[in-house]
């Protein structure tokens, strides 16, 4: 077994190469001898220069190909030889995150383009089976020098803790394993995951090389699942003032077991099936903007105790059921006089018929043995009185559609 360091020359996103199936390397599962027409062992595969080769060596696979970050030419790689397979491995040894090359392999993408120098490389009896580990296949040779990928100096390496194991992406989107960082001690194992998708922007000028550490508050996006005593730095956004939510938990209560998810914009689907959230103790939602539920069904509110829906200010509160009913109480045993369940009265029709009776009532003229009364009662005056006050049985500020 050999292993060297190389610099990528080629990359293959895609298995456009024929596969073989007389090779010993299918290996068929349970019967199946269905595949396809392309060797999937070429997803991920490179081709690579050595710092002491001008021409092109062989393919190279990925050494898991369930677990990689896939190359970018010219980056720099570790060759693992075993008899004729060649196999890469990650290699990163600068102060790039997003750009792996070697200070050795960077060499080579100076030296003059391969069909400059193949002529000087000339071997008749070139063995492609030992050079490629596959029969009959030559790798294809391209300039090496030619880079597509522009280095981001902006992004920057983690801070790492004690025993952490980071994954880090190439744009500053990244995955923290770790049992210390953001404890309120240090040193309380206190397993979690932080992760990050987009560097702070604020960090982007600091220096290269400068190791940086996660902010929930302005990296683009995050979501940490934390326990014991990690101490999340999460400040909210929103300027309304908490009024429904009177046992809001204060700064030093946010740590133990916990999700945090912090991004712009929040989206949550259930495509097929139940959408449920438990909340084994409070639940609120805080908004500076609307809130709002649509729902193609019903909407039903249970609770064991009082149900609130406070509007401040000069705001109104709208109940439309369009052109159904409305009920306040119970909503069965409805009927007339003496049901459970009544309609209700309009305010200002009831004004107006408890008017028009007064009226009639100051009006009224007695037939007696020695002729007609006068109009209207002794008491014509008190009832002239409570007509005044009729007003008084309208609400203020509360109204009730007439159909």
């Amino acid at each position: 077994m050999e292993a060297f360091l190389a610099a990528v020359t080629k990359v293959y996103l895609k298995s456009d190469k024929p596969l073989d199936k007389k090779q010993d390397y299918i290996i068929k599962y349970n019967k199946n001898e269905s595949f396809d027409e392309n060797d999937i062992r070429f997803l991920g595969a490179i081709e690579f220069k050595r710092e002491s080769s001008i021409a092109l060596e062989a393919y190279a696979f990925p050494f898991d190909k369930n677990n990689m970050t896939y190359p970018i030419l010219g980056e720099t790689v570790m060759i693992i030889k075993n008899d004729n397979d060649y196999f890469w491995l990650p290699y990163s040894n600068n102060h790039y995150p997003n750009y792996r090359e070697d200070y050795k392999t960077s060499e080579i993408n100076k030296e003059k383009p391969i069909e400059e120098v193949s002529s000087k490389n000339k071997n008749t009896n070139y063995n492609e089976s030992k050079q490629t580990g596959i029969p009959n296949q030559k790798p294809v040779q391209t300039k090496s020098s030619e880079k597509k990928y522009k280095v981001n100096e902006k992004i920057k390496f983690l801070k790492p803790n004690e025993g952490d194991t980071i994954i880090s992406g190439r744009v500053g989107n990244t995955i923290r394993f770790s049992e210390f960082f953001l404890t309120d001690d240090g040193k309380s194992s206190s397993p979690s995951i932080f992760i990050r998708n987009k560097q702070n922007p604020e960090l982007d000028s600091k220096p290269i090389g400068t190791l940086i550490e996660e902010d929930i508050n302005k990296d683009g996006s995050s979501m940490y699942m934390t326990s014991g005593k990690v101490k999340i730095p999460f400040k909210e956004t929103i300027k309304k003032t908490k009024i429904g939510f009177k046992e809001y938990p204060s700064s030093d209560k946010l740590k133990g077991d916990q999700l945090f998810i912090n991004s712009d914009r929040v989206i949550l689907s259930a495509k097929a099936n139940e959408f449920i959230i438990y909340g084994k103790g409070n639940t609120g939602v805080i908004t500076d903007g609307q809130y709002s539920i649509d729902a193609e069904k019903d909407v039903y509110v249970h609770t064991n105790k009082n149900v609130t829906i406070h509007s401040a200010g000069a705001n109104q509160i709208f109940l439309n059921s369009e052109n159904g009913k409305i009920f306040l109480g119970k909503n069965k045993g409805e009927g007339d006089a003496g049901a459970d369940v009544q309609k209700m009265v309009l305010g200002g029709e009831l004004v107006k018929l408890m008017g028009e009776l007064i009226d009639e009532i100051t009006k009224q003229i007695y037939a007696t043995p020695v002729g007609p009364t006068a109009p209207g009662p002794t008491n014509a005056a008190a009832f002239i009185a409570i007509k005044g006050k009729l007003n008084t049985l309208l609400s203020a500020k509360n109204y009730l559609s007439k159909s």
